[in-house]
């Protein structure tokens, strides 16, 4: 198997949303091209099933705790936003209001620059 580094153009994706966004995110879900990488980042109380998602094959769903997202997207953005612009690189975020990832401070010149 080939590594998702190597792919291109290469396209990573970031959805963050918690229990009450379920169809807003599985709707995303089905839009996204098949060859898609990335994460979808789901709060939910740990009582709660999180039923399963239909993603595309190289895009996991993380169950985190309400109030925990906002670490989880974080910690995605060091790893994944370029911090120069690539033309054989997109990145694609979605963050609900209602999740904690909303309160994630992000350098908007460098969004800008991925959309």
């Amino acid at each position: 198997m080939r590594s998702h580094r190597r792919r291109t153009p290469l396209q990573h994706v970031l959805l963050a949303g918690c229990a009450d966004d379920l169809v807003v995110l599985q709707s995303v879900l089905a839009m996204l091209p098949s060859d898609v990488y990335g994460q979808v980042v789901v709060e939910i109380e740990p009582d709660v099933a999180l039923p399963e998602l239909d993603t595309p094959a190289r895009v996991t769903v993380h169950r985190v705790w309400p109030g925990a997202a906002d670490r989880a997207v974080a910690a995605w953005i060091a790893e994944w936003m370029p911090s120069e612009p690539d033309a054989a690189r997109t990145v694609g975020l979605w963050i609900s209001a209602g999740s904690s990832a909303c309160a994630v401070p992000l350098e908007l010149d460098v969004v800008a620059q991925t959309i």
